[in-house]
């Protein structure tokens, strides 16, 4: 009897032991999760209002064609090991001939989840020394959610669904520090995604309905989901002024293709 109750003190004493240490874990992630909103925060903030260089300083750096090319071609290699050396050297060239060109490698690169934070913050640079560049790196980004080829292999189209996922974080993320400003690029995405014409093509539709997921759950900012809780946080995404039309038109939009998506798959199941 002595050895059961003792059973129950450590039992009841680790459950306890459990419970804070899940709270201190809680504790931890939302200060993270304050610490992350506060960088991008003053990012945003620099990013809306851009100091750019004026042209006496642009002509102090090196404008040459050699120069230029070696350096906007690591673009295409962006990651967290290599961007510091990469805004150094960035920081070292006149890119104002080579606005397009860097795009280009941007939209090029390869990247991973875990790169995201680190091509933000070299479009932010690029963003704050050329007036140039964010409009011609969201025409080059949109480009991935637009039909390719009918003839694509299966590993094509792996490669674009894949794509397509890295460049709506990237997007998304490029809207929270003020680079992609207008509302607009989300509306086309998602018009593009929402397609009842998609529904004709099973994989399409499946990759989709994954993306839309993703955008819900990243960018519930969009839809008007409840806030964080925490005053600093939901100052911030307040401050992203996306009007309450804007909201209803991604909310419609995705339990529309949702609707439409789920009432396919229950027909199809009652004929097979």
């Amino acid at each position: 009897m002595e050895h059961t109750k003792n059973e129950s003190c450590t039992g009841n004493k680790q459950d306890e032991e459990g419970h804070h240490s899940k709270q201190d874990h809680e504790r931890a992630c939302l200060e993270e999760y304050k610490r992350l909103i506060e960088l991008k925060a003053a990012l945003r903030q620099s990013n809306l209002n851009p100091e750019r260089p004026d042209a006496n300083h642009l002509r102090t750096l090196d404008s040459s064609i050699k120069r230029n090319t070696t350096v906007i071609k690591k673009l295409k290699m962006i990651n967290d090991e290599l961007k510091d050396g990469l805004i150094e050297e960035l920081k070292t060239v006149n890119l104002s001939k080579f606005v397009s060109e860097a795009v280009s490698y941007i939209c090029e690169a390869k990247l991973r989840s875990a790169d995201i934070q680190a091509a933000v913050q070299i479009c932010s640079l690029l963003h704050q020394r050329y007036m140039d560049f964010s409009p011609c790196l969201i025409q080059g980004l949109l480009k991935a959610f637009f039909p390719g080829n009918s003839g694509e292999s299966d590993s094509d189209k792996n490669a674009r669904a894949m794509k397509k996922r890295i460049t709506l974080k990237l997007l998304m993320e490029l809207y929270l520090v003020g680079i992609v400003e207008d509302v607009s690029t989300f509306t086309t995405i998602i018009e593009e995604l929402t397609s009842l014409e998609h529904l004709k093509d099973c994989e399409t539709d499946q990759t989709n309905l994954s993306l839309l997921a993703s955008f819900a759950r990243q960018g519930n900012y969009f839809l008007g989901l409840e806030g964080h809780g925490e005053d600093a946080c939901d100052k911030f995404f307040m401050g992203l002024n996306i009007t309450s039309g804007q909201k209803r038109f991604f909310k419609k939009a995705l339990g529309s293709y949702y609707d439409a998506a789920t009432e396919l798959l229950q027909s199809e199941h009652a004929l097979s």
